[in-house]
């Protein structure tokens, strides 16, 4: 059995984020939605995903799935993980402000924001919520938890996709494609692209 510490601290991180990320949840006037069917397969995907990081150490404590143990120095560099993908996201959500809404949909007000965060990548919450995910992942040791990682990552790549779909069809092609161009949609350059 890994060292539950970390592990507990870890998970009560992401609980807590969870819950405050809901919780702060205020309403901007909708213009127009993706829909609910178009957002059914991301979230499926995503809740999955989010069942098997949630029911690891579950498991783990039974003994199954465990593919490794960290030792303690790694153990607590992965709860600073999990801290540095909250923060990500926390700063990303704080710069977008009233723009920001959990499902896709168009916002009074409306346009492309690039600066902050998202001038690192097109999509900095979803980037904080792997980096999160990856952490508790690597924490656990656990096959489910990987698993499960994969399962987030690729439902957070539907919704970026559909997101930047559906803001090119609303805002414009030409309002959103300088931007694609320009920046990466969930991972960083490691260098700089010449201007």
């Amino acid at each position: 059995m890994p060292e539950p510490l970390p592990i507990m601290v870890g998970y009560l991180l992401w609980f807590a984020f969870v819950i405050a990320w809901n919780v702060t949840d205020k309403r901007t006037p909708t213009i127009a939605t993706a829909g609910a069917q178009r957002e059914r397969l991301y979230t499926l995907v995503i809740s999955l995903g989010l069942v098997m990081i949630v029911t690891a150490p579950f498991l783990l404590m039974k003994g199954g799935f465990l593919l490794w143990m960290n030792p303690p120095l790694v153990a607590w560099a992965m709860v600073l993980v999990v801290t540095s993908g909250i923060a990500l996201c926390c700063w990303a959500r704080i710069h977008l402000g009233r723009l920001w809404s959990a499902s896709v949909k168009r916002l009074e007000g409306h346009r492309v924001v690039d600066t902050g965060p998202y001038r690192l990548v097109r999509h900095p919450m979803y980037t904080g919520f792997i980096v999160m995910d990856v952490g508790l992942a690597i924490l656990c040791g656990s096959a489910l938890a990987l698993v499960g990682v994969a399962a987030i990552t690729l439902g957070l790549w539907m919704k970026a996709r559909l997101e930047e779909h559906f803001l090119a069809e609303e805002l414009g092609a030409g309002a959103y494609a300088g931007y694609q161009a320009r920046t990466p949609m969930l991972l960083p350059r490691i260098t700089r692209r010449p201007v």
